[in-house]
């Protein structure tokens, strides 16, 4: 069955227009009497019958009760800006990977540092690959993705953790914990995964996140790009918990 998002899926009789409607009629190819998957995205979800079309608008009529999704423990992910638009990968994959939020951070040895006008566009183009990414690996819900933070900031932000909260740091120094180790023994908490830039994290930043709770792991022998740590740490989440 087709899955979409949208805003309202309680309503007896929904219209669905902008980009929605075109995702539905052109890419998906639905037709009147088509039932389809609805979500908004905030924990609801609701079958419905495709009703009536017309050149900017479908509109479809709710054909069960609308139910609420169950909750799974939360992964989140804080990654401190890579060179370029690698980032874009970082979100999709992210996506695809259960995230449920995505911080992007700014730390002293981040090169990429967008200002201005430029800021809010590539908000825009994250939250909207966020979308199509969680459209296309039928997800449930929207990964929401955070307005830019200095990590001083952010780690202001959430500290302090609750004790149902693991946040697990990924540094190239760590020659004893693994990220494996870790995750085997905290399946059951949910996960704020940090990434550092192209350059690793100061002394300092590393003493920053170990007194906000951090707990450092190492990926493995080699060194790894900053998206492919992410992907990594992540499938490794996935994994522990499957």
């Amino acid at each position: 069955m087709k899955r979409i998002f949208l805003r309202d899926v309680t309503g007896e009789v929904v219209t669905i227009s902008g980009g929605e409607a075109n995702h539905l009629a052109r890419s998906l190819r639905a037709r009147r009497g088509d039932k389809i998957t609805a979500v908004d995205g905030a924990g609801n979800c609701a079958v419905m019958e495709l009703i009536d079309f017309d050149k900017e608008t479908i509109k479809a009529r709710r054909v069960s009760k609308v139910q609420k999704i169950s909750v799974e423990k939360k992964i989140i992910l804080a990654d401190c800006l890579p060179k370029q638009n690698r980032f874009d990968n970082i979100i999709e994959k992210a996506t695809e990977l259960g995230v449920e939020k995505i911080f992007p951070l700014i730390s002293e040895r981040t090169i990429a540092r967008p200002g201005g006008a430029r800021t809010q566009n590539k908000l825009e183009r994250w939250r909207r690959i966020a979308k199509e990414a969680a459209e296309q690996c039928a997800r449930d819900t929207i990964p929401e993705v955070e307005e830019i933070f200095s990590l001083d900031d952010w780690l202001k932000k959430i500290s302090p953790l609750d004790d149902d909260t693991l946040l697990l740091f990924c540094w190239e120094l760590e020659k004893e914990t693994t990220a494996r180790e870790v995750l085997s023994v905290n399946r059951e908490k949910n996960i704020v995964v940090l990434v550092g830039p192209e350059g690793g994290f100061s002394e300092r930043e590393v003493g920053a996140i170990k007194s906000a709770g951090g707990v450092s792991v190492s990926l493995g022998k080699r060194i790894l790009k900053t998206d492919t740590a992410a992907i990594s740490v992540l499938a490794m989440i996935n994994y522990e918990r499957s």
